[in-house]
This record gives structure tokens, C-alpha cells and sequence, in this order.
């Protein structure tokens, strides 16, 4: 995920403007051109994080799901689904 881009902090009281660097570019010369990535860049970034998310998601829950048939079909099943969830309500 790439940082921040470059902005502008300005003080309520109207004191200062300040330069917030998001690119090595600007933090070594804040007159130099941001060499900050553009909007849809970012965006796809953002997107690509999401759907590993997703992904990680959807296998979470199919481990879940195979968990809680392994639990069910053992003897003490409902025993053990039952400590676990008094455990959760805590």
C-alpha cells in the first residue's frame, strides 16, 4: 500500500501552511514535482488489498465450516461447542 500523498496542512488559527510529504521527491525538495501516485493507482491498490481480504475471508470460512463439522460429528461435540462458546461470550 503506497503512503499518503502529498499535502498541505494549514493551522486553524491561520499561523502556517506546512507541506506533508507523501514522495521522496518532496521530502528532499518541497518544490519539487510530486512523483506521488495517481488517484487510480491508489484505487487499484486498494482494490487488489480488498479482494485478498476477500480471499482470505472465504477460506476462513470454509476452515470454520470444516471445523464445526469435525466438532459436531465427535462424541462430546455439543460439550465442546458449548465451552467454546461460553469461552467467547467472556
Amino acid at each position: 500500500m503506497n503512503p499518503r500523498p502529498c499535502y498541505w496542512h494549514e493551522e486553524t488559527d491561520g499561523t502556517g501552511r506546512y507541506l506533508i510529504p507523501g514522495c521522496a521527491a518532496r521530502a528532499a525538495d518541497p518544490d519539487a514535482d510530486c512523483t506521488c501516485p495517481l488517484l487510480e493507482y491508489r484505487v487499484a491498490d486498494l482494490r487488489r488489498e480488498l479482494d485478498n481480504v476477500r480471499r482470505r475471508y472465504h477460506r476462513f470460512e470454509r476452515w470454520h465450516a470444516c471445523v464445526m463439522d469435525a466438532v459436531q460429528a465427535h462424541p462430546a461435540g455439543s460439550a465442546i461447542t458449548s465451552a467454546a462458546q461460553e469461552a467467547f461470550r467472556r
